[in-house]
């Protein structure tokens, strides 16, 4: 393998490494609310809501 092609590999290898990583990212700040596990959620409010999904 030449020192050039050397080079476009690595340099792709970067490229998608770091579109990964700004995509999950992205997807993670995306997200409304807590994910669930939510302190500001009193468990009367959650019985509330298990109640009304039934």
């Amino acid at each position: 393998m030449t020192a050039e092609l050397q080079t476009y590999v690595a340099l792709g290898v970067v490229s998608l490494a770091v579109l990964y990583l700004i995509r999950t990212a992205q997807k993670k700040r995306n997200q409304p609310g807590c994910g669930g596990d939510c302190g500001a959620v009193s468990p009367e409010v959650k019985k509330l809501q298990a109640r009304l999904k039934r």
